[in-house]
């Protein structure tokens, strides 16, 4: 990475099944902001790929960190956490080469620039977006303020930082290191919760800027339409300047989305401008795929002997790896490792059930509470007793 003075750079982490996206972002970015440098990351190994202007393709290798850590960040995290988990340390080690650094996600699609974000970066250090802008009225039928409490204020999916954020990133980086989860039942869902306190915590901007990570769960107040060769916002007339396709399927551009309840075909989400740009996204992404070929399948879904890693064999890892540190597990991923991890592997299935049995007892809580009470004031001594043994048994620091 050959950084220029006072320099800005877009980045995004995939794994290389989600290659398609980072390059329909690389499209946008190379017609909108032509002169700002795209990093990929792809954390289950970059492929080669012919040149393409302002592109360039990392591997965890990036992170600066020891190979055995790379490997036990890819065993004790799916694709979705450890994609997201790394993005702090990302954003950290190109700070050191760039004076700012933005994260888009891999399905993000600029329609014009963002390089105004600069100065903000320069001033705050950390800029957000919001998942919402206005209340949600009550009675709605699939949409609901609930869903944010539920994944966090911000989305993620932009992160804009300067000098000024490395403090935030550090922080940020000391809990997804090893709390970065999809696990509801304890408050967690990944980078973005933290970001509800880091944020207070940090003074990071909070954008207020209606064209900024418009997406399916935010359409009822970010509608827009064209004018002249711009496409803008209804309400405040500022341009958009991204659209985030989440949940998008490009042989079904007009959906729009396929993370909510019902078909948003159903809803009078979809209008005149947003076809055309879906439309438009939808092809860029399908070029891409036919450019790639087939889709491989994720780098770190199976150990080394071809076994599939569970979501709780993952958790399981996680605990011991927190407990004994890396000398005291064999790697999933090491070939030298391979027979030690099969043994590890069986030895396990007892604290599989463990922490299986963990989350049923807190999910107890919540779907019997009159029942759980009674427990409670019946035999306190063994209700705390029990109570600390599932605590510890999360590994969550609480």
């Amino acid at each position: 990475m050959q950084p220029t003075q006072r320099s800005t750079v877009y980045c995004t982490v995939v794994a290389r099944n989600y290659l398609p996206q980072a390059l329909a972002l690389h499209a946008s970015i190379q017609r909108h902001d032509p002169d700002r440098p795209f990093v990929v990351l792809v954390v289950d190994g970059a492929p080669a790929l012919p040149e393409r202007p302002g592109l360039e393709l990392v591997g965890l290798e990036a992170l600066d960190l020891p190979e055995r850590e790379q490997l036990d960040l890819a065993a004790i995290y799916d694709v979705v956490e450890l994609s997201t988990g790394v993005k702090p340390r990302f954003l950290a080690k190109l700070l050191d080469q760039y004076e700012r650094a933005v994260y888009l996600d891999p399905d993000l699609y600029l329609v014009d620039s963002i390089a105004e974000l600069d100065p903000l970066m320069d001033e705050h250090g950390v800029v957000l977006t919001p998942h919402i802008l206005e209340p949600i009225p009550p009675g709605e039928s699939f949409r609901s303020e609930i869903n944010t409490l539920t994944v966090g204020v911000h989305n993620l999916g932009f992160c804009a930082v300067g000098q000024k954020g490395r403090d935030f990133l550090d922080w940020w980086w000391s809990h997804l290191e090893r709390e970065c989860l999809i696990y509801p039942l304890l408050g967690l869902f990944v980078d973005q919760k933290w970001t509800d306190i880091g944020a207070v915590m940090f003074s990071a901007l909070s954008l207020r800027h209606y064209g900024y990570n418009v997406g399916h769960w935010n359409l009822h107040e970010r509608r827009f339409h064209l004018e002249g060769d711009r496409l803008v916002m209804d309400r405040t007339g500022e341009p958009l300047r991204f659209f985030h396709f989440s949940g998008f399927d490009p042989r079904d551009p007009d959906a729009i989305s396929e993370r909510q309840t019902i078909s948003l075909k159903e809803t009078d989400l979809a209008f005149d401008a947003l076809t055309p740009l879906s439309r438009e996204y939808a092809a860029e992404v399908l070029r891409a795929q036919a450019d790639l070929g087939p889709s491989p399948s994720y780098g770190y879904a199976k150990d080394s002997s071809g076994r599939v890693l569970t979501k709780r064999l993952r958790r399981t890892y996680r605990k011991q790896l927190l407990e004994h540190g890396a000398a005291g597990v064999p790697s999933p991923f090491l070939e030298r490792d391979r027979e030690e991890f099969r043994r590890w592997r069986a030895r396990s299935l007892p604290q599989q059930a463990s922490t299986a049995l963990s989350d049923s007892s807190l999910a107890f809580k919540y779907a019997f509470p009159d029942t759980f009470q009674r427990l409670k004031r019946g035999a306190p001594a063994q209700f705390r007793w029990v109570r600390g043994r599932l605590l510890a048994g999360s590994k969550i620091r609480r």
